[in-house]
């Protein structure tokens, strides 16, 4: 059972799932690829409190980037999640992946990162031969950014959200959750202050302007 604290979009949890097939394979290596806010660290941290998964991974650290875990001076856990590994380099990637094949048994390792984590690995063969599963986490629907908006324990709880304001939600945000519930956070304080609780189209486009004021 994975944690309900932790909500996650249907791409998310269809991401989370390709990963979870192999993340406790000894020795492999899984890559979860996608731009930022899609949610790749919300689903590297479903992963650690995931009931099959949670007693491979390092206890109170399960997620850190790939120099902390170089860092680490003790045995590696059995699953090792790096976040943000576009920033390291191959060299770096290629010497985490060999510390992880080197302990006994050898630990799963799971990368997650951006566009330029596929251009690293691309860069050296025992990445990519590697390489057992790789998955792309995209922007969601439109049916996702709803869902988001209307899921319990999002910033959205509670507010009536208007059809037109959840297209305009959709559209400013391009389907990034991580823009999805900024977006939110600062509707919420808006319809608070109505009566009904209502938002529309204009409201978003005002909020997204004082979030972005290059915006109009």
């Amino acid at each position: 059972m994975t944690d309900p604290s932790l909500t996650l979009t249907d791409p998310q949890r269809a991401a989370f799932a390709k990963v979870a097939c192999g993340a406790d394979l000894a020795g492999s290596m899984a890559v979860l690829c996608g731009p930022p806010g899609v949610g790749k660290t919300l689903v590297l941290h479903q992963l650690a409190a995931d009931d099959r998964l949670a007693a491979l991974t390092a206890p109170g650290g399960a997620v850190a980037d790939v120099a902390a875990w170089l860092a680490c001076p003790d045995d590696l856990p059995p699953l090792v999640l790096a976040d943000d590994a576009h920033r390291a380099s191959d060299a770096d990637l290629t010497r985490l992946l060999s510390r992880c094949r080197a302990q006994q048994p050898a630990s799963a390792l799971v990368l997650a990162g951006q566009g330029r984590l596929l251009t690293l690995i691309a860069r050296d063969r025992r990445l990519t031969e590697a390489t057992a599963i790789r998955v792309s986490l995209l922007p969601g629907t439109r049916t996702d950014t709803a869902s988001l908006l209307g899921s319990p324990g999002i910033v959205a709880e509670g507010l009536a959200w208007e059809e037109s304001a959840i297209d305009a939600v959709h559209e400013i945000a391009a389907g990034i959750p991580a823009a999805i519930k900024r977006l939110a956070d600062l509707a919420r304080v808006v319809a608070a202050a109505r009566p009904d609780g209502g938002l529309r189209p204009g409201d978003i486009e005002a909020i997204h302007r004082r979030l972005s004021p290059h915006a109009a």
